[in-house]
């Protein structure tokens, strides 16, 4: 049987449209399955520890964006039940890496016929990530996206449009670095991107040789550059190309340390969970996924 974590608020709502269609053909295919609601902040791991203790369970299923998976897979870690999920979020960042269709009846026959696989994690201060975490400037316009008022109406663009606003208001910091042990001070500090997977903010390249398969953290440092250059770097991020600017620093690891003074934002798939200082490792082999 599958058990499908339906975040209904997801995308403004686009969770609930897209479980109404997969529903209907899950009940074409007389299906056995079983679905959930999640109810609020943390419910997704919840849900999915206690669908893990099913003994006839064989797959849980997220529906909704990245924030729903990051939650589901902190209920799965560890286990042998596979995580599985179709996009219905703002950014589907794990999604797109994975090569899964935004068309939910596409994502849904992938997930049926889908052979599962073993990846990477992240451990972010003792939390579950999947794909992205970040420092600084990303982390500030995550927490921007996640309260923006005017989300439901841009949509991916939000992030962009967050991006712009908060470009002339933050403040780049001095931090201390340590990498597998290798400490070293890196000043003007815009953001540190630590990466699984290639994509996040709903599709940036911002470690484009990320792979979950690895066993390795990549690293993007955008540091010493002014708010008119980063508006000039910024679009090639898209297609990854920043990597050769001067003002950013791409390393590989497996441990990572970052401290700062003052503090800076640190968000988790897009999520923001505090703030410096912060500690991140992989988790090679860690969960199994369609």
């Amino acid at each position: 049987m599958i058990v499908f974590i339906v975040n209904q608020r997801s995308g403004n709502g686009n969770g609930g449209k897209v479980w109404r269609t997969l529903e209907k053909r899950l009940y074409e295919k007389e299906a056995s399955f079983e679905v959930v609601y999640t109810e609020y902040p943390g419910h997704a791991t919840e849900l999915a520890k206690m669908a893990a203790q099913k003994k006839e369970i064989r797959a849980v299923i997220a529906v909704g964006g990245d924030g729903t998976i990051h939650e589901v897979a902190g209920g799965l870690i560890g286990t042998s039940i596979t995580l599985g999920c179709i996009p219905a979020g703002s950014g589907n960042d794990f999604a797109r890496t994975r090569g899964i269709s935004t068309d939910p009846l596409q994502a849904l026959e992938q997930m049926l016929t889908g052979e599962p696989e073993v990846v990477d994690t992240l451990r972010v201060n003792g939390e579950v990530t999947i794909g992205t975490a970040g420092v600084g400037f990303d982390a500030s316009v995550s927490q921007a996206v996640n309260r923006s008022s005017v989300k439901r109406w841009l949509k991916k663009a939000v992030y962009v449009w967050e991006l712009i606003r908060l470009l002339f208001t933050f403040q780049p910091q001095n931090v201390t670095v340590t990498l597998d042990g290798n400490r070293k001070q890196v000043s003007g500090v815009w953001l540190i991107a630590v990466a699984n997977i290639p994509f996040y903010g709903g599709g940036m390249k911002i470690c484009p040789e990320a792979s979950n398969r690895d066993g390795l953290l990549d690293i993007c440092i955008v540091r010493d550059v002014s708010r008119w250059k980063i508006l000039f770097v910024f679009p090639r991020v898209f297609q990854g190309t920043h990597v050769s600017h001067p003002a950013v620093e791409m390393m590989k690891g497996t441990r990572l340390e970052v401290e700062s003074s003052p503090p800076l934002l640190i968000h988790t798939d897009g999520e923001v969970i505090g703030k410096t200082p912060v500690k991140m490792e992989i988790v090679p082999n860690s969960l199994q996924v369609i």
